[in-house]
């Protein structure tokens, strides 16, 4: 049977190169938290794509994910810093989110479609649980 972190690891659409370590709900505000951890050895410079080492991880890193069953969804990772002999130490860009976003793609995509559908800014930040 399927634990319950291999199912958000599948849920997500993680790659080998990461693991969800835990899942934690939060009842009272209405939240959940899904810490990751990057386990790969290899890492691509985030400024020319090249094959580079694992020089480090990042500081601990927030990203608003779409909601979990009416659950305000927040993914956690320290970020894999890539090596590289031409641009030196660098931060890699995670595969569910932009550069320095702090949403994932998902949701900004989603947000872009309430955006669409709402009749003003206000109404669609109320939707979507942002100031």
């Amino acid at each position: 049977m399927e634990t319950l972190l291999s199912h958000y690891a599948r849920f997500l659409g993680l790659s080998d190169s990461w693991v969800v370590e835990s899942v934690d709900p939060y009842i009272e505000e209405r939240r959940v938290e899904i810490r990751q951890s990057h386990v790969g050895s290899g890492v691509f410079c985030p400024e020319c794509g090249g094959a580079c080492g694992l020089a480090d991880h990042g500081d601990e890193r927030r990203w608003r994910r779409l909601d979990t069953m009416q659950f305000t969804t927040e993914l956690v990772a320290r970020l894999p810093r890539s090596r590289c002999a031409e641009h030196g130490v660098k931060t890699i860009v995670p595969p569910w989110a932009g550069k320095h976003s702090r949403f994932t793609l998902f949701f900004e995509a989603f947000a872009v479609e309430v955006l669409q559908a709402c009749r003003t800014v206000k109404a669609a930040a109320a939707l979507l649980g942002l100031s």
